[in-house]
């Protein structure tokens, strides 16, 4: 048998939903055809088959959540046994399933299930008859509640019993961050189980863990204090983490979809795992004004797109990065990786939320080949037909948050960037012109966010500084293409 895994759709995408099944149990399979329909809070995607054969046998049923790398789906290939068509481990797929293989033996045996322990919904996270391994390879720890095999080997590695961990995953799962916080900081990040709830723990292991020995015998570290703080937005008082606040009946209720939910642990980690600063800058954009206006029409009858302000704006970002390439980075514990190219992801409002396509070597594109990509890209992200080449390797983020009459905001960084830009509403005021006259201007802010581990305020001031020379030297005379 071969496996069709849960494809890679970008660094800060950790799993995905199967929302529907486009091949059955027994339906023959050719190279490419669309197999299954993935949700994530970025993109939903059809993933095409790497191999021809059968479907053998469905293991995500539709509905659940599976972490990237975990098998989908089981196949029959055609061919010999070992034959090209036989799907190896790909690039997408590696790193989880090499997470697995550390988790999990091969020929574990399935494990006694917990008595008088109800299943978990099919709305949970990984099926349990797919955790089998994990529970074998573990040595004793018992499955009710579905985690992965990574978050398994961390927890026997550090004696961590996982029902006392917070869960930040879809349906309160615990996820591997939430292991490393409770690491660090078990005061912060320890919760009750709920009452005869099964959870996945380490048998017969003292209440006293290693790391909660640790905890006490140790004075708070600058992490831990930070943990601490941040612990009390996580739950309000007097509702439980993860549960919802009792509605009324004048209320109602609106379901979380797989990428509200995704969106929310992704925004509450960045949150909660950067020290953001943030800093606005007034630009006069009175000659880009007037440039729009002079080409406008004519660009909607030659490009069949109109002219925005977002490609300009795009434009000058790129340049400014050129010239300030500490903000065309990712901070790790590593040390600060410096991007070469420069990929600007733009945020897109859609019906089912924030969605950040990406402009591919933007410093490459010409405003009306940025015009004609930004259009594009924002239909596709609307109409849910992003590819995942659309979505990932972002190095930098632009939010046109003018587009909605904002005049000054202060978003949350994507994770894997150091910064993000808004370009706020272009309004028409008075300004002292350099003779100590009064005249009409078209200006607006600039504001960014950054990770301020990677960057400090002078390398952004100076960045900004940059950005706005640039938004200002366009000019009315100035061609477009």
């Amino acid at each position: 048998m071969t496996t069709l895994n849960m494809p890679d759709v970008g660094e800060s995408v950790t799993e995905g939903t199967v929302t529907r099944w486009i091949k059955h149990e027994g339906d023959a399979v050719q190279l490419d055809d669309p197999v299954v329909e993935i949700e994530t809070e970025k993109v939903t995607v059809e993933v095409p088959s790497p191999f021809e054969g059968r479907l053998a046998r469905i293991l995500v049923q539709e509905g659940e959540v599976a972490p990237v790398g975990a098998p989908l789906a089981e196949f029959e290939v055609a061919g010999a046994e070992g034959t090209g068509n036989r799907q190896q481990t790909t690039d997408r797929s590696a790193a989880g399933r090499a997470d697995g293989a550390e988790g999990a033996s091969a020929g574990a045996q399935p494990a006694a299930p917990a008595v008088g322990v109800a299943r978990e919904p099919a709305t949970s996270v990984v099926r349990a008859s797919r955790a089998e391994d994990a529970d074998s390879a573990a040595g004793g720890l018992r499955r009710t509640r579905q985690h992965s095999p990574v978050v398994l080997k961390l927890a026997v590695e550090h004696g961590i019993d996982l029902s006392l961990v917070r869960g930040t995953g879809i349906e309160g799962r615990v996820t591997r961050q939430d292991v490393t916080r409770y690491i660090e900081n078990p005061a912060a990040y320890t919760v009750a189980p709920a009452l005869g709830e099964g959870v996945v723990g380490v048998a017969a292991k003292p209440p006293q863990t290693r790391a909660g020995a640790q905890a006490v015998a140790e004075p708070p570290t600058e992490p831990n204090l930070r943990a601490q703080q941040a612990a009390p937005l996580r739950e309000q008082p007097g509702q439980p983490a993860g549960r919802a606040p009792a509605a009324g009946a004048d209320d109602e209720v609106m379901p979380l979809s797989p990428t509200r939910r995704t969106i929310a642990a992704r925004m509450l980690d960045a949150h909660l795992s950067m020290p953001v600063a943030w800093m606005v800058v007034e630009a006069d954009v009175t000659g880009l004004v007037r440039l729009r206006e002079a080409n406008k029409e004519r660009f909607q009858a030659t490009e069949g797109v109109p002219l925005t302000y977002l490609p300009f704006f795009v434009q000058a970002i790129t340049g400014a990065l050129k010239e300030h390439p500490a903000l065309n980075a990712t901070y790790s514990e590593g040390g600060i990786v410096v991007h070469r190219r420069r990929h600007i992801g733009v945020a897109v409002a859609t019906d089912a939320g924030l969605i950040v396509p990406v402009v591919r070597d933007a410093d490459d594109k010409s405003i009306a080949g940025l015009a004609r990509e930004i259009v594009d890209l924002g239909a596709r992200a609307r109409g849910r037909k992003l590819g995942l080449d659309d979505v990932r390797g972002a190095t930098f983020t632009v939010d046109n948050t003018g587009a909605f009459g904002s005049i000054m905001s202060q978003p949350i960084i994507p994770p894997g960037t150091a910064a993000i830009i808004t370009t706020e509403a272009i309004r028409r005021e008075l300004r002292v012109a350099a003779d100590g006259s009064f005249a009409a201007r078209d200006v607006m802010n600039l504001c960014i966010s950054f990770d301020h581990r990677a960057l400090d305020g002078a390398q952004a001031g100076a960045f900004m500084q940059t950005v706005r020379r640039n938004i200002e030297a366009f000019q009315a005379s100035q061609p477009v293409y």
